[in-house]
């Protein structure tokens, strides 16, 4: 069991650091947007600029706001592991991550692997149960 809870802390503590560098490429992705971007406005600029600058804005706060949702799912996976809560929230996340290659990958299958530990599913199981008032 001491081996499990030590996984588990370890990928709490690299699910947290992933998901705050995710920051990072978040803002990558944006700026990368925002050059693709440039290349459109000299076209949409001559025939309609107020659909240019619509579709900016509009894909800008969606690709930013997708991106910040994977960063807060990623980080609360990290302390929903650390606390031994939320099995299939974390088990969703892991299988989220994987197509992040290649770090989300690593990581997300490491997670996986841990998490289908029959030991690891019954260490989540009794903290459910520890939580759950007695009625």
């Amino acid at each position: 069991m001491d081996r499990d809870q030590r996984h588990l802390q370890l990928l709490s503590k690299l699910q947290i650091l992933f998901g705050i560098l995710n920051v990072l490429v978040t803002l990558i992705f944006y700026n990368g947007l925002k050059e693709l971007s440039d290349a459109a406005r000299d076209y949409l600029g001559q025939t309609r600029p107020e659909l240019e600058v619509s579709l900016t804005i509009g894909f800008g706060v969606i690709f930013f706001l997708i991106g910040f949702a994977i960063l807060f799912c990623i980080i609360l996976a990290g302390q929903c592991l650390a606390r031994y809560e939320n099995y299939r929230f974390c088990f969703i996340v892991a299988i989220c991550e994987c197509p992040m290659f290649p770090f989300g990958t690593l990581l997300g299958i490491a997670t996986i692997v841990v998490l289908l530990r029959d030991s690891v599913k019954q260490l989540f199981l009794k903290n459910s149960q520890e939580s759950q008032p007695a009625s």
